[in-house]
């Protein structure tokens, strides 16, 4: 019998903390910064409201799946401690059907506590590949949880590699 890992949704549940969803604007106040690989689009904010950002490449599409990089950023209603939170940050990637993971870290990213995966996983009977960083940020009161996936078609993980490394890699959180 395998135990199911416990995602953050549900940690901050049990420590009755509520994640509100931040936009770009908000964002703003500690320094988010996003690069947009060569080839790949911004999507308008209104199709994806509850994300703080959504880029994708259409031209490198495999049947019908669109390469994409979504950034969700959101306040917590009280401060967590950081490690104990980012405990769970392989929980969700795990649970994917037929997930394979590739590897993962908890080394801090720019100063910040943070943890990343990448591995492969069946969608509808695609084998997609995706590389996820979550980041915990405090500013002045605040604290967020940003996080960052970059999911693409498992055949054009090496042709794209180097557009997910640059977006998830290149994000800039402060000053660093």
């Amino acid at each position: 019998m395998t135990v199911r890992e416990k995602s953050i949704e549900a940690f901050l549940q049990q420590q009755g903390v509520e994640l509100v969803p931040a936009h770009r604007a908000e964002c703003d106040r500690f320094g988010l910064e996003l690069p947009t690989p060569p080839g790949w689009e911004v999507v308008p904010e209104h199709l994806f409201p509850h994300a703080t950002a959504v880029l994708c490449s259409p031209t490198d599409a495999v049947d019908g799946f669109v390469p994409n990089a979504v950034v969700l950023v959101g306040k917590l209603s009280r401060s967590v401690h950081p490690e104990s939170l980012l405990e769970y940050g392989f929980g969700d990637s795990r649970a994917l059907p037929g997930w394979v993971e590739i590897g993962h870290d908890r080394d801090p990213f720019r100063g910040l506590p943070a943890v990343s995966t990448a591995g492969r996983y069946d969608c509808d009977g695609r084998l997609l590949f995706a590389r996820t960083r979550y980041v915990v940020v405090h500013h002045i009161v605040d604290q967020y949880l940003v996080q960052v996936t970059v999911t693409v078609p498992d055949s054009l993980r090496q042709k794209l590699s180097c557009a997910a490394d640059e977006f998830i890699d290149g994000a800039r959180i402060g000053q660093g």
